[in-house]
């Protein structure tokens, strides 16, 4: 017989694994970072944790890259000759018009021009900054790379660059974070991601999967990651369930992932 008096137990929190894939030189995953955030912190009432993930994913090759420098007097390209080359010119201010749009919504710095370049070291301290400190120090070390692209026009692949920011956020030492980047530690475990990533068939980022359920591709606004992740957490833990909640968002490409 139960105490009349007794108050029941809270529910035990929920947790909402959210994997970002991106890559640091993409515009729209500068963007998708910062509304992606803004939403989670809306859903702060919500008796749900979200674990957010970066995972990478790489939009230029070594190859590219090379051939791009060749072809700037072996200086890595500036970001809007890059995409002038790869879209044509009048497309690309296009594209860039409308990225300036978007972080200008979101609050973001955005500098005219900026400097292309390899993002796998960057990307491999990340990875590292996860398993080391979680979403938390893995968060601080995006930002930090994010602007550095898009706001300070800097190289985020220079190891110099990388080691200060690893020391920043606490991960390692200068020294450490040197030797770290010089050599190929969780490099494989990149390169991995990577090859899992297009297997699944992403070739575009930002490409987030939600709770392993759900996909959703390209930038959103913070209002539509809001309301998916509400939706999202507040209906049961089941796939059907998840799935009816995430179509109530009228237009917004969210789909299944199968496994």
């Amino acid at each position: 017989m139960s105490d009349p008096d007794s108050t029941p137990s809270p529910e035990p929190q929920r947790t909402i694994k959210i994997i970002f894939i991106s890559d640091y030189i993409c515009s729209f995953c500068y963007i998708g970072n910062k509304s992606l955030r803004d939403a989670i912190t809306g859903c702060h009432d919500l008796n749900v944790r979200f674990d957010v993930e970066f995972r990478p994913f790489a939009l230029l090759c070594q190859s590219s890259q090379a051939e791009q420098a060749k072809a700037n007097g072996g200086k890595l390209p500036n970001r809007r000759e890059y995409l002038a080359r790869k879209f044509g010119k009048e497309q690309a201010e296009a594209k860039w018009k409308a990225v300036e749009e978007l972080a200008q919504k979101a609050g973001l710095r955005l500098a005219e021009d900026g400097i292309v370049a390899r993002s796998i070291l960057a990307h491999r301290l990340a990875v590292k900054a996860y398993q080391v400190g979680g979403q938390e120090m893995q968060g601080k070390l995006n930002d930090i790379i994010f602007e550095a692209v898009f706001a300070d026009c800097k190289d985020i692949s220079d190891i110099e660059f990388l080691a200060e920011a690893a020391e920043k956020v606490g991960l390692m030492d200068k020294t450490e974070a040197t030797a770290f980047l010089q050599d190929t530690d969780c490099k494989g475990c990149v390169d991995k991601m990577i090859d899992a990533a297009r297997a699944s068939g992403v070739s575009g980022v930002p490409s987030i999967i939600i709770d392993g359920k759900w996909a959703l591709n390209g930038v959103q606004s913070t209002e539509c990651y809001l309301q998916i992740l509400r939706k999202i957490a507040q209906a049961p833990s089941t796939p059907n369930a998840a799935c009816s909640a995430a179509c109530m968002t009228e237009g917004t490409p969210i789909i299944p992932v199968h496994s």
